[in-house]
């Protein structure tokens, strides 16, 4: 197909260098001048490909497959605004050091600003976003020329697997002819090319790029961080967002041991739940957190984080609460640190870092000290009070979702948290326990958008039995992806919260301050749908549940056998905005009274 003419050529070896770079899955998505990069991935073996309409929905659903298979994925896009709607994609993928190669379509240089259809500037479209950036040679038949987008290829592979790892674009310009029709002076033209560049080399890219790692602090500064770990006592380990990795999950415990410090540690750091050592882990440290004077009298002196800042509000605003505490972050990349408080960013591989630390820290004991002592205490009374007040209320409340949730899903399950209230949720109510459930959110951009297509791209990317816990605007707000839902082979059950609007809302300041009309309007914004009516237009399975057994029971069913299932739970959202308080005020007594 590739001698057919120049346009073709050039997206062969283009689909050449990504194959043999190491790129096993592209999301294509339909259009007119991306036509030779679609039809030289359905040609290519190595590469598995599926088409997804819409390019928004498209983006998310290759960042889902790209944090399942820890590989990056390849999109492409015809030129105009369909290249535009990656950006939501684009920017979450950097934030979260996902890599995605996007091939966006375009018109050659003389078709630009001068009123052609579905034209637009599309170099910056991603400015500020990207690993890496390049605009593809109009393509000739030259031998340089064709050499060069092929090292352009493996170059953009190398970025979009680099540390960090992160999102690429790849500008690829055609002229017509774009179908497969063969033009005999192009076809003369690409026949006098050499082997090298019309074909590359065989069994390799045209250039290997030797991975890239992590940096690892110098001997010099981790004998003085130990030494500062050590001589403290009173200290918290405190674990945020971080990827699934059991080596870390192991060294971070056993960190948590031989410093004898409490594990504050949230469910997206996958230290929650596990086989790994939990004796020192603070269960429900966000309900402690909430409690003032029991923590203010019973503050740390030194914090020891690693992974993203922790999606607990508690954590962040108690540290801004007591700037005298030294604040040490772990961190290869980025600068994860809103509160302008951090006394030191240790620049290291977590994993590494944290083996290197117990190299140099002796245990102190095997028994919990009594800082450790009152944290955990303190922990395991709180998610008490919070288990005696839900079993109280008979009625399915969005944290007895969460609760039912962790009763059900086995060792093995993956669970996607979507934004605004069920990752919070998840992280306030979801039990420690030794059942290994992999949590998984979108924290990089903090973003509802494409979250059902970012599902649906998990499941397929991991292949084990997934669980979706989203709320109903987030749902509607990515309606497009039922469609996808009904094409892919995605083992993926989907819990809906569904409140009528926007539940988060309830906890701000902004529900009681606003007029009420004006607060329905633009935060409240009751959708007045029937939710269930909704997916099932789409041909989805769909049903509503009632109460815990309810919802359990159908979670059972649901995950017994591969394939879609959407489960609604109603709720109102006021109802739970009183419940969330009231648990908060349990807590807060419980500590207090020690009881």
């Amino acid at each position: 197909m590739r001698e057919l003419n120049f346009s073709l050529a050039f997206a062969c070896a283009i689909v050449d260098e990504l194959a043999r770079s190491g790129v096993r899955r592209c999301v294509v998505s339909p259009g007119s001048r991306s036509a030779p990069l679609a039809l030289a991935f359905a040609e290519n073996a190595e590469i598995e490909d599926c088409s997804v309409l819409d390019e928004r929905s498209a983006g998310f659903f290759a960042l889902g497959l790209a944090r399942a298979s820890d590989e990056p994925v390849a999109l492409v896009c015809t030129s105009g605004t369909a290249a535009a709607n990656y950006l939501p994609a684009i920017v979450e993928a950097h934030y979260s050091g996902i890599g995605l190669i996007a091939l966006t379509a375009d018109r050659p240089p003389e078709l630009r600003e001068c009123g052609a259809g579905q034209t637009i500037d599309q170099t910056g479209l991603y400015s500020g976003y990207l690993r890496f950036y390049a605009e593809l040679p109009v393509p000739i038949a030259d031998d340089h020329v064709l050499r060069a987008v092929r090292a352009l290829c493996d170059r953009a592979c190398a970025a979009a697997n680099g540390s960090p790892r992160g999102p690429v674009q790849l500008n690829a310009v055609f002229r017509e002819p774009l179908a497969p029709l063969e033009n005999p002076e192009q076809s003369a033209a690409l026949a006098r090319l050499s082997e090298l560049a019309l074909r590359g080399r065989e069994e390799s890219p045209l250039v290997r790029v030797s991975a890239s790692a992590p940096p690892i602090p110098t001997p010099a500064d981790l004998d003085e961080l130990a030494e500062t770990l050590r001589s403290e006592q009173a200290g918290w380990l405190v674990a945020g967002p971080l990827p699934e990795n059991s080596e870390l999950r192991e060294a971070i415990a056993e960190l948590s041991r031989a410093l004898d410090w409490p594990l504050l540690a949230e469910p997206l750091s996958q230290l929650r739940c596990g086989m790994h050592d939990r004796e020192r882990l603070v269960d429900a440290h966000d309900a402690v957190l909430r409690c003032e004077s029991f923590v203010d009298e019973n503050a740390p002196r030194v914090v020891l984080r690693f992974g993203d800042m922790p999606t607990s509000k508690a954590v962040r605003l108690f540290l801004e609460r007591h700037p005298e505490i030294l604040q040490i972050a772990i961190c290869p990349h980025d600068w994860p640190e809103p509160t302008a408080l951090a006394t030191q960013l240790v620049r290291g591989d977590p994993l590494r870092v944290s083996r290197e630390l117990l190299r140099r820290c002796e245990p102190r004991t095997c028994k919990q000290g009594e800082f450790t002592r009152i944290w955990f205490d303190a922990g395991q009374r709180a998610r008490a009070t919070l288990d005696r007040v839900l079993k109280q209320t008979d009625e399915l409340s969005e944290p007895e979702t969460v609760r039912a949730l962790a009763r059900t899903l086995p060792t093995g399950t993956q669970l996607i948290c979507a934004s605004s209230m069920p990752v919070r949720d998840v992280d306030a109510f979801w039990p420690s326990s030794g059942s290994a459930v992999r949590f998984v959110a979108n924290r990089g951009a903090n973003g509802i958008d494409g979250t059902l297509s970012c599902a649906l791209g998990h499941a397929c990317g991991s292949r084990a039995p997934s669980v979706l816990l989203i709320g109903d605007l987030a749902l509607l707000h990515d309606v497009g992806a039922l469609a996808l839902a009904r094409r892919v082979d995605a083992n993926l059950t989907v819990v809906v919260i569904d409140n009528d609007g926007g539940g988060i809302f309830e906890m701000l300041p902004v529900a009681d301050a606003a007029k009420p009309q004006a607060y329905e309007r633009h935060f409240g914004t009751p959708h007045g749908l029937r939710l269930s009516e909704v997916v099932s237009g789409f041909g989805v399975t769909c049903s509503e549940v009632g109460d815990a057994k309810d919802l359990e029971s159908a979670l059972g069913t649901a995950l017994a056998h591969p394939g879609l299932d959407f489960l609604i739970v109603r709720t109102d959202r006021k109802r739970n905005a009183a419940l969330h308080r009231e648990l908060s005020e349990s807590v807060r007594q419980a500590l207090i009274q020690g009881t």
